[in-house]
C-alpha cells in the first residue's frame, strides 16, 4: 500500500512497520515543547530512507493530489496535532487515526494526562476510521492499558506503542476485512482540555510527594517558577534535606527547589513564553 504518515515519536514503532513493509509517501509532523516524546527520532528515519517530511498543516488539494495523482492509499495519523478536513468529494479517501484513550471517552490532545488528572483506572489506545469529527470515527481495534501507581505517563504511552503495533500489524494483515468491520462509537462524549495550569504547577508550599505525583502525571508538561520565570520540567530526583535558600542553581538546566519538607532536584528549560507576572 502507499501511505502518508501523520505522526511523531509516540507511535515510532508503526511508523518502522509501515516503512519495512509499504511504501510511505510522506512524513507530516509537529513539534511541541510541552511533550515528552517529540519528532526527533522519526524525522530522522524519515530523513534517512529519502521520504519527505513536511510540518506544515496539509491542504485540502494536497490531500486530493496524493489520493487521486499518487495512488495512496491510507492516510495513517498518529499523534498529530492538526485536523485533516477530509474533501468531502473525495470518495477514494480513507485514513486510520491512533489515538492514546479507549474512545468514545477521552477525546483530546492530552488523553492520557487527562486520564491520570481524573484518577482513571485504566485508559488505553484506539485505531478508527478518520473523520471530520475529532476522535469521533468508527472504531478498528482498540485495547487496554492499566493506569497503577508505580507507572508514569510515559510508561503509558509506550504499552500504548506496542499495542498500536500489535493492532497496526493485525490490521495490514487483512486490511479490506479490518476495515469492513469496523463499528461506530456508542456516543461522543466530552472533550477533555488541557489540565489547569494549577494541577501542573510546582510551588514551594508543596511536598516532595505531591511533585513527584504531579511529574508521574504530566512529565514535562509539569511547569516550575524560578525567579519569575515559567520552566518545563524534563526530570525531578527527590531529597529530604532542606536548603538554606528557596532555589539553588547548579547550572543553567539542574536546580534545587525547596519544599515543605525537603527539596526537588529539577531538570528544566525555558517555556517559549513570556515571564509570568
Amino acid at each position: 500500500m502507499k501511505i502518508v504518515y501523520f505522526g511523531s515519536d509516540v507511535f515510532l514503532s508503526c511508523f518502522e512497520y509501515l516503512v519495512e513493509r509499504e511504501q510511505v509517501l510522506a512524513l507530516y509532523t509537529y513539534h511541541n515543547d510541552e511533550d515528552y516524546f517529540n519528532e526527533y527520532n522519526i524525522v530522522s528515519r524519515a530523513e534517512e530512507l529519502g521520504i519527505p517530511v513536511h510540518y506544515e498543516a496539509i491542504e485540502p488539494d494536497t490531500i486530493r493530489r496524493f489520493f487521486l495523482e499518487e495512488g495512496c492509499d491510507l492516510f495513517f495519523i498518529a499523534e498529530y496535532d492538526k485536523k485533516i478536513d477530509i474533501p468531502e468529494d473525495l470518495a477514494e479517501f480513507r485514513g486510520i487515526n491512533t489515538h492514546s484513550s479507549l474512545l468514545p471517552q477521552g477525546r483530546s490532545y492530552y488523553p492520557i494526562e487527562c486520564a491520570m488528572a481524573r484518577e482513571l483506572s485504566e485508559t488505553g489506545v484506539t485505531m478508527h476510521k478518520l473523520s471530520n469529527h475529532l476522535d469521533s470515527g468508527e472504531i478498528i481495534r482498540q485495547r487496554k492499558v492499566e493506569i497503577t501507581e508505580d507507572r508514569d505517563s510515559v510508561d503509558i504511552y509506550l504499552m500504548n506503542a506496542v499495542h498500536a503495533r500489535q493492532m497496526l500489524q493485525e490490521i495490514m494483515s487483512d486490511f479490506e476485512t479490518a476495515w469492513g468491520l469496523a463499528v461506530p462509537q456508542a456516543e461522543v462524549q466530552e472533550y477533555w482540555r488541557r489540565p489547569e495550569d494549577s494541577l501542573l504547577t510546582v510551588t514551594h508550599d508543596m511536598c516532595v510527594r505531591d511533585v513527584l505525583e504531579i511529574f508521574r502525571k504530566y512529565n514535562s508538561m509539569t511547569e516550575i517558577l524560578i525567579r519569575d520565570r515559567i520552566y518545563f520540567v524534563t526530570a525531578v530526583m527527590p531529597g529530604s534535606a532542606p536548603l538554606p535558600k528557596e532555589e539553588m542553581r547548579i547550572h543553567d538546566t539542574l536546580w534545587l527547589y525547596g519544599l515543605k519538607d525537603g527539596h526537588v532536584r529539577v531538570s528544566i528549560f525555558a517555556k517559549n513564553q513570556k515571564n509570568r507576572k
